[in-house]
């Protein structure tokens, strides 16, 4: 099939459709970025997480002026720097997360966030949230209790970043459904890459680190990776409302725990398994209730 019937195929799905698909490649661009992020090995967060927004910068700049759209005047400037001071805080905690766990665990408590974002799109938005929604949420939280196994030690720090991490990204993503209505994705995307980079250079200024080649490689790779989520989550969230797609963020943790095997090694244990499927589930039924 050649890319043009690609292209009207693609046309003529529903919004719905759409986003749907615009997910699953997010999903799966964010859990590349997650395998290149542990590769990258053991530099300071911020310092990965600022060549990230490098990257993005670059990529989503270059795409606007090949599109010929206008950054400025920007609309909505208050909410497009309430998203990227949220989301910027939710990557750091996210690359923290990737960092401090295997990639599974950090991956299914980092989405989280799909079950944060009907919740803040019910207190920001108005979106309709139902009383066996919310029952759905707290049966999803029992299973984060099973993948993180709570214990009063500093071995649950990385575990509640996770899920900081998760509320953070949720509520920046819940501000790309205000967005969606007067402001071009790649403009959403450029400006949160710009002020992540702005908020972090000082930061790594003072304590940056060198870098191999190699590592600097992996960090170039996990921010073109980032690129390729970032839109697709921008443009699934702009094409259909929240409690709709939100689950589809979901295939990430199937495609981490694949990474995490073939290229780490890593396994989870039988309680995070349990855990995993119990978000899971929680997510599928939150997505058959209207």
């Amino acid at each position: 099939m050649e890319g043009d019937d690609m292209i009207r195929i693609f046309s003529r799905l529903s919004n719905k459709q759409q986003a749907i698909l615009y997910m699953v490649f997010s999903a799966l661009a964010f859990s590349l970025m997650g395998v290149f992020v542990k590769l990258t090995g053991d530099i300071p967060v911020v310092q990965k997480t600022l060549i990230r927004a490098v990257v993005i910068a670059n990529i989503s700049f270059v795409l606007i002026k090949f599109h010929h759209i206008p950054i400025f005047p920007i609309h909505q400037i208050k909410l497009l720097t309430l998203r990227s001071l949220t989301g910027t805080i939710a990557i750091v905690m996210n690359y923290y997360a990737l960092d401090h766990l295997i990639l599974s665990d950090a991956t299914v408590l980092f989405r989280l966030n799909t079950i944060f974002v009907v919740i803040f799109s019910w207190i920001f938005l108005q979106e309709h949230i139902s009383k066996k929604q919310f029952l759905v949420m707290i049966i999803a939280f029992i299973g984060v209790i099973f993948v993180v196994k709570p214990e009063l030690s500093f071995e649950f720090v990385p575990y509640l970043v996770a899920i900081l991490g998760a509320a953070g990204a949720a509520l920046s993503y819940t501000m790309l459904r205000k967005l969606g209505e007067g402001t071009h994705p790649s403009v959403v995307v450029f400006f949160f890459a710009m002020f992540t980079f702005v908020s972090l250079l000082p930061i790594v200024i003072v304590s940056y680190e060198p870098m191999t080649d190699t590592q600097l490689m992996y960090a170039i790779l996990a921010g073109i990776s980032a690129v390729g989520g970032q839109y697709g989550v921008t443009l699934a969230y702009k094409h259909a409302q929240a409690k709709d797609v939100s689950l589809y963020n979901y295939f990430g943790v199937v495609f981490s725990a694949i990474f995490g095997l073939i290229i780490f090694g890593s396994q989870p244990d039988a309680f995070s398994v349990i855990g995993y499927i119990i978000i899971f589930m929680s997510a599928l039924r939150m997505k058959k209730i209207n």
